[in-house]
């Protein structure tokens, strides 16, 4: 399997190339799709984060034959590039720089606050992008769903670090939960950010049936049409029709 992949399905949406530098995500977040997606126990896959095998030497083998590819990819789908370990995050920075030597086009996603800014200056120096999730606003309820993740706090200060150092900014809102966390991470965000990717939760019927969908998808889409914002609405939000909210 190649290192530098073609997501499939919802992820592709998003992406069309992605890498995943580890073999899971010490976040812990209750909606993670990682370990199902990668056939683990949530044990296995929250508890080992480990390199994936010669991830840097397969890398470099794809990035030189790739050479100015214009198809954006993403850092990473199912692991994340800033997890605590000092040691993993340098493995992310020696990926950062291979994909930009080889004239590639990068935008990072994570949940790791400012532990990326470290590589800011690799970001701006390839004009890669920064993106990161961000689901809640109440620092509570992102404590008790996304437990490990950084802060809220922090990924907001690296979204804002990120944009004061000219580098392109991206948050997904997704998996939406709570419509009015959403809309109020949109409310304090968007002077910050430069594109918006949102989708609502999927997978749990209980959730999603707390939430009329349509009639959220109608306020979301005023609002980010009144402040200008440029957005990706994901297919699974996008269905519902607006008409009958």
């Amino acid at each position: 399997m190649s290192i530098i992949y073609e997501p499939q399905g919802k992820a592709a949406e998003y992406s069309p190339l992605a890498v995943n530098l580890f073999t899971g995500c010490p976040h812990r977040c209750s909606y993670c799709y990682g370990p199902a997606a990668l056939h683990r126990t949530p044990e296995v896959f929250h508890g080992t984060v480990e390199p994936r095998k010669d991830i840097l030497k397969k890398l470099e083998r794809e990035a030189i034959k790739m050479a100015g590819d214009p198809r954006e990819i993403l850092l990473c789908f199912v692991c994340d590039p800033y997890p605590p370990d000092g040691k993993l995050r340098d493995i992310t920075r020696q990926a950062l720089t291979i994909l930009g030597e080889n004239n590639l086009k990068v935008t990072v996603l994570t949940k790791g606050g400012m532990r990326a800014a470290k590589d800011f200056d690799l970001l701006k120096k390839h004009k890669f992008s920064f993106g990161t999730s961000i689901v809640w606003y109440d620092t509570v309820k992102a404590s008790a769903w996304e437990p490990k993740a950084a802060l809220i706090e922090s990924r907001i200060e690296a979204i804002k670090k990120a944009r004061l150092n000219g580098i392109k900014t991206w948050v997904s809102l997704e998996p939406i939960i709570e419509p009015t966390e959403a809309l109020a991470v949109l409310d304090d965000l968007y002077f910050w950010v430069d594109h918006w990717k949102i989708g609502k939760i999927n997978h749990d019927k209980i959730l999603e049936s707390k939430v009329n969908w349509g009639r959220f998808l109608k306020v979301l889409t005023g609002r980010l049409d009144y402040i200008k914002a440029d957005y990706y609405i994901k297919d699974s939000l996008k269905i519902f029709d607006l008409e009958k909210a």
